[in-house]
């Protein structure tokens, strides 16, 4: 790692405990388990492969670590469908059988990867295929926001404002690396510097003050019952098919 690619990874820590921070003093974990996950990995991992580069600035690490945090975005969507809908029987019905849609022809789109590929085969084949599944997610559900006009909470919209913006920037950059080989030093510093601004936005969202409700508070406890800690359990019954 060179010192410019060091010095990011340490702010991207840094920005990453400050978000766990805010978020958890904002009382704003229980909106979405699945990024506080996500968070807590990324904080983790960074720390391991900065902190003992010897051991863990390894191919087999960054497999590992781009792994879990594919696995969490998947679930982060999953969860944001359960809780924005939650309320809306119709439109929660649409977004489970849109997001299971999706997440076949994401899972779809990977067969073709060998067993035995390499980083540069994941990083060029497998790695653009899953952002682009990513993407599909989160744009299809702003898609049936817009389509049911459900009212979005200021801390949803930011994690699908980020994960759509640096996914679609991340997917842009590996496509043209496939093509273009001497992009390989641009884009090992313009990725790292688009997570950090990525999460600076997800910092300054998980501090930012609750903004005024656009209703009376029974109303929005009606159309977002999630607001409450303990409605967090009725996550899994989402996953669950109703019967007709």
């Amino acid at each position: 790692m060179t010192t410019d690619q060091i010095l990011i990874a340490h702010l991207i820590k840094a920005l990453a405990l400050f978000a766990l921070v805010g978020i958890v003093w904002r009382g704003r974990a229980h909106l979405c388990w699945s990024f506080v996950a996500y968070l807590t990995t990324v904080l983790v991992c960074n720390s391991l492969f900065t902190f003992w580069p010897d051991r863990f600035l390894a191919d087999w690490f960054w497999i590992l670590q781009h792994g879990f945090y594919d696995a969490f975005k998947m679930g982060i969507a999953v969860e944001l469908g359960f809780r924005i809908f939650q309320a809306f029987p119709r439109a929660q019905a649409t977004a489970r059988r849109v997001l299971f849609m999706l997440l076949v022809a994401t899972s779809v789109a990977l067969i073709g990867i060998p067993v035995a590929a390499g980083v540069g085969d994941i990083l060029l084949e497998w790695q653009p295929r899953v952002l682009t599944g990513m993407i599909w997610l989160m744009n299809g559900l702003a898609l049936l926001v817009t389509w049911y006009r459900v009212p979005l909470h200021t801390y949803h919209k930011a994690i699908l404002l980020g994960f759509v913006a640096y996914l679609t920037v991340v997917t842009t950059m590996l496509t043209l690396l496939a093509r273009y080989d001497g992009l390989m030093r641009l884009v090992q510093s313009a990725e790292p510097a688009t997570y950090m601004l990525l999460m600076a936005f997800w910092t300054w969202s998980a501090w930012r003050p609750e903004p005024q409700l656009e209703a009376s508070p029974a109303v929005m406890q009606f159309l977002q019952p999630w607001r409450k800690p303990g409605a967090s359990f009725a996550f899994m019954r989402f996953l669950k098919p109703r019967k007709v």
